[in-house]
């Protein structure tokens, strides 16, 4: 789980929030630094100064899908306005002054999907970080403290979403309601820790979770090889695998139990805005962990 704050020109967001676009082309130059620790999912937040206002600040966000080397037609021809201009000459413009009249052969660009823009600017301060305001391309936002995220969002959840900038078809609101809901259970997941068990127990327990994964809606919480969330329309699954052995199986059922009562302790620390049932993965289930996941479930539906 990582989330980047990028350095991103002002008017050429503008024109994405204008023209509603809910994908995004961003071209970097070679020169500028390499992605090390950023995957399909992650949260990019635009770093930019408001339409009104002069200091920066992450305006809206969008999701990390790919990295794809192009040349300038190719982005044109491929991607059009969804590169943020007009037209080809606009786009050569922009990369000419930006290379300084060398334009590269190919250029590493950023597919984004999934464009959420905030009503209003969260300046760094606001949720306790620090960004330079020089800042020439990115920063990590939370590899030092995963809250930061969440911090972000919350603050954004209280600004309001930009429902105008989206295309009908498309709901901005439901998109970060979800992207906040993961980001919190990957907060708590990283509090609970990850599985007990021995190495064979906790990979079979890694290959319950990946089936899961796999089935339609669901996916891993973030930061996790077990445990998998289904977000509902009212409420959220979650899906947690039991492995024991013939000579652990009361520890095994103690820290299951456990595991349930401390992510619902945990989400109501965090406001978790949903309510949640867990869902046990795997085979010959004991009697007496699926009564007590029943009457969790129970007490929430």
């Amino acid at each position: 789980m990582s989330s980047i704050a990028y350095v991103t020109d002002e008017s050429m967001l503008e024109y994405h929030r204008l023209c509603r676009n809910r994908a995004i082309l961003f071209w970097r130059l070679s020169s500028k630094r390499k992605f090390t620790d950023f995957r399909k999912g992650d949260l990019l937040f635009f770093f930019a100064r408001p339409r009104t206002g002069r200091k920066k600040g992450l305006i809206g966000y969008a999701h990390f899908d790919s990295i794809v080397r192009l040349s300038l037609k190719q982005m044109w021809s491929q991607y059009g306005q969804f590169t943020g201009y007009d037209s080809e000459n606009l786009l050569r413009e922009a990369i000419e002054k930006a290379s300084k009249g060398q334009i590269p052969r190919t250029m590493s660009c950023l597919y984004l999907t999934d464009v959420v823009f905030f009503l209003s600017a969260i300046y760094p301060d606001e949720v306790g970080i620090e960004i330079p305001s020089n800042l020439e391309s990115y920063c990590y936002l939370d590899r030092s403290d995963p809250t930061i995220t969440v911090r972000i969002l919350k603050k954004a959840e209280e600004r309001g979403i930009d429902l105008w900038s989206a295309a009908n078809s498309v709901s901005p609101d439901v998109i970060f309601s979800h992207d906040e809901i993961r980001h919190q259970l990957a907060v708590i997941h990283k509090n609970i820790g990850r599985e007990d068990g021995s190495e064979k127990e906790r990979a079979r327990m890694h290959k319950y979770a990946r089936q899961k994964s796999e089935q339609p809606g669901w996916e891993l919480i973030r930061g996790s090889r077990t445990d998998c969330l289904k977000i509902e329309r009212d409420y959220i699954v979650i899906g947690l695998p039991y492995v024991s052995q013939a000579n652990d199986r009361d520890l095994r059922i103690r820290e299951i139990a456990g595991r349930m009562l401390i992510y619902r302790l945990w989400a109501q620390r965090q406001e978790l805005n949903r309510e949640m049932i867990f869902e046990l993965i795997g085979d010959n289930i004991p009697k007496e962990v699926s009564e007590l996941a029943e009457q969790l479930n129970h007490e929430q539906i």
